[in-house]
């Protein structure tokens, strides 16, 4: 009863969300516009800006939501996910890097991006396995090193490149859903539904690795094989995310750790309501840095700090008591 009372809300949270997000804007669509018919600019502003907007924002939101969740049972540690970690901004490097070079598309540049993602999260894994032994505040350290060297390269590269395009790579690299269409989207979703389909893939290695390596492998895991896959998918839904919309900060924590204390942590349900829970997060987060301050727009990331920074906060409290 409670996990159905858990999706209804979330399903239903969604759908107000969706309507929302397709009224909200410049330029009024409202439901008298729908009631006497929408005009040849009306419906650009829906099918062709607000709809790819909308899309965008559910499954970037979900890419990162199963991303995080992931990465918090693979690394044992309930800090992990995608910006923390420096995973986002690797994946961040990547791309500009790409950029810099002279690679050019959504494919070439997403491809950037996920080298950039996998190198973080390749020393991430090393560190954790061989040294820090899921020690959550050594670890957590490590990503805010990577994170941080990686987001100075970035500016480096930006600034050696002169001052053309630099405000739009910063509204870029604090995260944005609002210039994307229909051909970034042919790109993402195929790339979102691959990395969510491994994922499920490895539920019930997700599931064993909670008891610890070592009994996970007593269960017949195929530790080295998990991992690998575990990671791809963790890292293709992240940089995939990058790509297209730059830099999201903190959903990956808060949805999977609060869905994880309302339905508990096996993988078949949290992964899929993890989905749903970033769909819908990110989906109001991009509502409201429309409203918020019109006529100009609030980069996703800002506001999702002012969320992200006070949960991160509470969790690591809460887990330095438990250790208590």
């Amino acid at each position: 009863m409670r996990l159905t009372l858990i999706w209804l809300i979330l399903a239903g949270a969604l759908v107000v969300a969706a309507v929302l997000s397709l009224l909200s804007g410049p330029g009024h669509v409202g439901i008298a516009e729908f009631s006497r018919g929408l005009s040849a600019t009306e419906e650009v502003i829906l099918y062709q800006l607000r709809l790819p907007r909308l899309l965008m924002a559910v499954f970037a939101g979900a890419a990162l939501a199963v991303s995080g969740a992931l990465m918090q049972t693979l690394f044992r540690n309930p800090l992990a996910e995608p910006y923390i970690t420096g995973v986002s901004a690797g994946g961040a490097l990547g791309a500009v890097l790409g950029r810099a070079a002279g690679v050019d598309g959504p494919v070439p540049v997403g491809l950037a991006a996920l080298v950039g993602a996998g190198a973080v999260t390749a020393v991430l894994f090393i560190f954790a396995v061989r040294w820090t032994r899921g020690s959550v505040m050594s670890l957590l350290l490590l990503g805010v090193a990577l994170g941080t060297l990686a987001g100075s390269l970035v500016w480096l590269v930006l600034l050696r490149a002169g001052p053309g395009g630099t405000g739009e790579a910063i509204t870029w690299l604090l995260g944005r859903v609002a210039t994307v269409g229909y051909s970034e989207l042919v790109l993402l979703i195929p790339a979102v539904v691959v990395g969510i389909a491994l994922a499920f893939y490895f539920v019930p290695d997700l599931d064993a690795l909670l008891l610890g390596e070592e009994k996970a492998a007593s269960l017949g895991v195929n530790i080295a094989a998990a991992r690998a896959g575990i990671l791809g998918a963790s890292t293709l839904l992240a940089a995939a995310c990058v790509a297209f919309c730059g830099v999201i900060a903190f959903l990956g924590l808060m949805v999977p750790h609060v869905l994880r204390l309302l339905t508990g942590a096996r993988h078949a349900r949290l992964l899929p309501l993890a989905a749903l829970g970033g769909a819908v997060l990110l989906v109001y987060i991009d509502v409201a840095a429309r409203v918020l301050d019109q006529p100009r727009e609030i980069p996703l990331s800002i506001l999702l700090s002012l969320l992200g920074a006070p949960f991160f906060m509470f969790v690591v409290l809460r887990s330095q008591r438990v250790a208590l």
